[in-house]
């Protein structure tokens, strides 16, 4: 493969997003699971080696849902955006349907080791958990993408899934030793609240930008009869919407700062400020939204808005 066409494949896979999963991944292991051991009680953490190869398998399943995600697009993408095609003009249909599965099976075949090292006994729970996803990420780009707001949903879902998957990946390793699960219960719970918290800023964020997206690819989903929510309901109903949920964000914020006794006050509250006032750069952006560039630059904010929220984990420990 030539070096133009390495430089393709990865804008194929999305890697931004791809460096960005594993980052949340990565912050929330190190930033909540990692200190456990401070509490006094003896370290309880699998191999280093097992939590890189969930986080390996997630990038993989999530690079492989890119690539089919454009090998279905094909047709829309041809007038959403003729100049950046990939799939047809850079790699044939086959080269893609090829890359799809090296990448899904390299992905669950890292899930099945993250499994097997952390649970011996229960290894399939990860592995089925990720083989869902998978599956949730074919059904998605075959079939409920083009479903009103059930593609918007499954996507979100799945990048919240990235956050919450290091707690659920050590409570299943915790699960094989019931007396040290005892012992940790309590502390397990207390990083579940913050954990719960930062899923659900991720499908929100996620959920904004997915339907911005879609206002985005408007006429290239009416093309291929695709049920997006401004196709169905217009552009202006969507950009309410829009505004709804991004306010909602804000007074989600709002009450996260019940929880900032835990934080460095000055920071967090810092951080909190600047998601509060992209929240309000993304709602004049969306007000003032004609062109496609326009919610192109309304979708980078909101994955900014994702990213400043998400960072705040740093202050956790």
């Amino acid at each position: 493969m030539s070096m133009n066409k390495i430089k393709y494949f990865f804008q194929l896979v999305r890697w931004p997003n791809l460096l960005m999963i594993a980052v949340m991944m990565c912050l929330v292991y190190y930033c909540l699971m990692l200190p456990l051991p401070v509490t006094g009680i003896p370290s309880v953490l699998p191999s280093p080696a097992a939590f890189v190869m969930l986080l390996l398998s997630m990038v993989f399943i999530a690079a492989g849902g890119y690539v089919i995600n454009d090998f279905f697009d094909t047709d829309a993408d041809v007038i959403n955006k003729p100049d950046n095609l990939i799939v047809t003009k850079i790699f044939s249909k086959n080269e893609t349907k090829i890359f799809y599965a090296v990448l899904t099976f390299v992905g669950l075949l890292m899930a099945l080791m993250s499994s097997i090292m952390i649970a011996k006994t229960k290894f399939f729970t990860l592995f089925a958990l990720m083989l869902l996803l998978a599956c949730v990420l074919y059904s998605y780009s075959s079939t409920y993408k083009k479903k009103l707001l059930a593609g918007n949903i499954i996507v979100s879902l799945s990048v919240s899934f990235a956050v919450f998957a290091p707690w659920l990946f050590e409570m299943i390793y915790l699960s094989s030793n019931v007396l040290i699960l005892s012992m940790v219960k309590d502390i397990m719970l207390y990083i579940l609240r913050f954990v719960l918290i930062y899923t659900a800023f991720a499908f929100i964020t996620t959920l904004i930008r997915e339907i911005i997206k879609d206002a985005e690819d408007y006429d290239g989903d009416a093309s291929i009869h695709c049920r997006s929510l401004p196709i169905v309901y217009g552009i202006s109903k969507t950009k309410t919407i829009i505004y709804v949920l991004t306010i909602s964000l804000i007074l989600f914020l709002v009450a996260y700062m019940y929880l900032l006794y835990k934080l460095q006050l000055f920071i967090a509250l810092s951080i909190i400020i600047m998601v509060i006032l992209s929240s309000i750069c993304l709602i004049v952006k969306i007000s003032k939204a004609k062109e496609k560039k326009d919610y192109h630059t309304a979708s980078n904010i909101s994955k900014f808005m994702m990213l400043i929220g998400l960072l705040s984990i740093i202050f956790m420990i």
